[in-house]
Order: C-alpha cells, then sequence, then structure tokens
C-alpha cells in the first residue's frame, strides 16, 4: 500500500533515493515492490549524485508514459495510442476515432519495419528507405501516410524525453497523382436503380451513397448517423474528425425525405436493433471492412449492368460523394457551401472538394 513520503524531497512518484555514509542510491519501485531501476554511487561524488538523480526523475517519467528508456519503438507506438486514448475528446491534441483506427491499420506495418530498432536509432535514411519501398510495392501514397504517422508519434518521443531529436522532421514524402473522382448523375443514379433492384443490403447502401451527397458528408459521418439526429427541421450531422466543431443542420428538401423515409422503411432482420440509419442487416454499425465488401458488390454489378446498356461506369465510393454534392452545389450557384461543410475556410472547398472538369466565368463588360 503507498503512504505518504516522511519527508517531502521533491521526487516523483514511486521514485525513493537513500543517503548513507558512504552510498547514495537512487530508483523506481513497482506497484508489486520489485525496483524497475535502481543505481547507486558513491555519497562524496556530488556530480554523479545529481547525474542520477536527473537520471532516475527522467526515467520514472517514461515509465509513466509506460515508455522505457531501452525500449523499442514499438513500445513508444503503443505509448503514442495510449496517450491519445486517455485524452478527453473535447481536447484539441486528441485525434478523431476514425483516423485513430485507421492510424492503428497503419501502425502495424510500422511496427513490422522499425518496431524492434531502439527509436533513437532511427535515421531520416532508414525513413527514406521506407517510401523508396512503398513506392516499389505500388503503395506510395499509403507509405506517406504512415511516415507521417511515425513522424508524429517520434514528436511524442520527444514530448516526453524518450528521444531528443525527431530524425523525420521535414522528410520529403513520395510524389503521387492524385485522383479528382467526379460522379456523374448518370451513375449515381444507376447505384441507386440497381440497389433498388437488388433490395437488402445493397439497397442501404445505395441510399448512403445519395444521402452523402445530399448532405455533403463525409463517410464516417454517413455510416455513423443514428435515428435520433431525424429532426423536424432537417437531419443534425455531428463533424466526423472534430467534436468542437458545431452540428451541422441539412434542411429537408422533398428528395431528402424521400431517401431517408425509404433508408427508415427498410426491413432488418427481426432481432435486429433500430439505432443506425444505414446499418447492416443485423442492425450493427458497418465496420470499414464490412461496407467496403458491401459497396463492392453493389459497384460490381453496376458495372455489369452498365455494359449491357452501353453506358459508361465507374465504380465510386462513399468518399466521391461529398465532393459530388460539393460540386453540384457550387454549379447551381447556391452559397451556403460552407456551412454546409462544416469548413472554416472556402480555400479547402474550393481545393479539395471542387471536383469542375471545366470552370466557367463570364467575359469582361
Amino acid at each position: 500500500m503507498n503512504r505518504p513520503r516522511d519527508t517531502p524531497d521533491g521526487l516523483p512518484y514511486r521514485v525513493y533515493e537513500r543517503r548513507g555514509a558512504r552510498t547514495y542510491s537512487i530508483g523506481y519501485k513497482q506497484s508489486n515492490g520489485q525496483w524497475a531501476f535502481r543505481y547507486s554511487c558513491p555519497i562524496a561524488d556530488k556530480n554523479q549524485v545529481s547525474e542520477l538523480r536527473r537520471k532516475a526523475i527522467t526515467e520514472s517519467a517514461l515509465l509513466n508514459h509506460g515508455v522505457r528508456s531501452s525500449g523499442q519503438t514499438e513500445e513508444l507506438i503503443d505509448a503514442w495510442f495510449t496517450w491519445q486514448e486517455s485524452l478527453p475528446p473535447s481536447d484539441l491534441n486528441r485525434r478523431a476515432d476514425s483516423t485513430l483506427r485507421e492510424n492503428k491499420r497503419e501502425s502495424k506495418n510500422l511496427k513490422l519495419a522499425f518496431g524492434h530498432i531502439d527509436p533513437a536509432a532511427i535515421t531520416k535514411t532508414d525513413g527514406y528507405t521506407y517510401l523508396d519501398a512503398c513506392v516499389q510495392a505500388g503503395r506510395p501514397e499509403k507509405g506517406n501516410k504512415e511516415i507521417a504517422l511515425l513522424q508524429v508519434i517520434l514528436e511524442y518521443g520527444v514530448r516526453i524525453g524518450r528521444i531528443s531529436t525527431n530524425p523525420l522532421t521535414r522528410i520529403r514524402k513520395n510524389k503521387t497523382v492524385k485522383t479528382s473522382r467526379h460522379v456523374n448523375d448518370v451513375e449515381m443514379s444507376l447505384a441507386l436503380e440497381v440497389g433498388r433492384s437488388k433490395g437488402g443490403a445493397r439497397l442501404i447502401v445505395a441510399l448512403a451513397l445519395k444521402t452523402a451527397w445530399l448532405c455533403v458528408r463525409r463517410s464516417v459521418e454517413v455510416r455513423g448517423i443514428t435515428r435520433d439526429a431525424i429532426r423536424d427541421d432537417g437531419i443534425l450531422w455531428q463533424d466526423g474528425k472534430s467534436k468542437t466543431k458545431p452540428a451541422v443542420l441539412i434542411e429537408w428538401t422533398d428528395e431528402l425525405r424521400a431517401t431517408m423515409n425509404e433508408a427508415l422503411a427498410l426491413k432488418r432482420n427481426h432481432v435486429a436493433g433500430s439505432m443506425y440509419v444505414f446499418d447492416n442487416m443485423r442492425g450493427q454499425r458497418y465496420t470499414k471492412g464490412g461496407w467496403k465488401a458491401m459497396l463492392s458488390d453493389l459497384m460490381t454489378v453496376c458495372v455489369s449492368e452498365a455494359e449491357k446498356r452501353k453506358i459508361e461506369f465507374k465504380p465510386f465510393s462513399l468518399q466521391d460523394c461529398r465532393p459530388k454534392g460539393v460540386s453540384d452545389k457550387l454549379a447551381s450557384g447556391q452559397t451556403d457551401t460552407q456551412d454546409a461543410t462544416g469548413h472554416s475556410s472556402e480555400r479547402m472547398i474550393r481545393q479539395v472538394y471542387d471536383r469542375h472538369a471545366v470552370k466557367k466565368a463570364k467575359p469582361v463588360q
């Protein structure tokens, strides 16, 4: 059992020192009574005493973060996730839950490549070697995201005193070509038609695609929308990236109301709940993998049907529907696009979401 120190000495929790007649010792005692570390030196060597005291304080701080001074990078990666998940949702340093789930998937490759290395031994050359390997594997953009995550984790290592400098600062990422998918009305209509003809889960996915377009929402927001967000005056959407941003109310139109009524009327299995709007047939929220599989199934049928009709169709995803919504709103001259997306900057809307192939303008009057 822990008890207050007999004499306050300014040392951190669980760090104890002993000043004997000849020997000075200091260490960190764990909850099981065992010493995590313990150092000693002659009591007369004041410089060494000071150095051991500083070292013990630093290492105890690391242990409180779940990191050892001699640990490997895998330990630091796990400690970063523990820190992130310990932060309250309102903390600006905390990443969105959807981002953290994606980061955990990305961290698996980082652990394979760097997990066995001391983080202090990682060099910028190691980072470039990883990026080059990702290019050769045909995944340059994923490599960029994974190195960016490692860069953040190493900066956390600097923050808690595990390493002195971040070796990946200002590392140059792989050059990639960004695709600007612009879903057209024919493709959206075909997805809905096929969804209705197949019914069940395919129709759920098709209606979610249309809702993401009409409400200009992110994938995570549509997959997670609950029935209590549906109000008399519209649908209240919470920001999927930041819980501190204000909610966005998308007011009803006849088309949006009809789409939502159709989604709510879909029959699930008899044991399914009714919390989510676009849940699976068991009444549960789709996982990212489950959604991807069902979307792929819908798109495969759409491609086959388009070939029969001799029309163009390219598979699209939930993420492509938000840019379509933004582009359509801008094309129709609506002035509330920034409010609808929840973005604080119009620059983001123009650069990322506006997918018009041709910009229109009037001549000088």
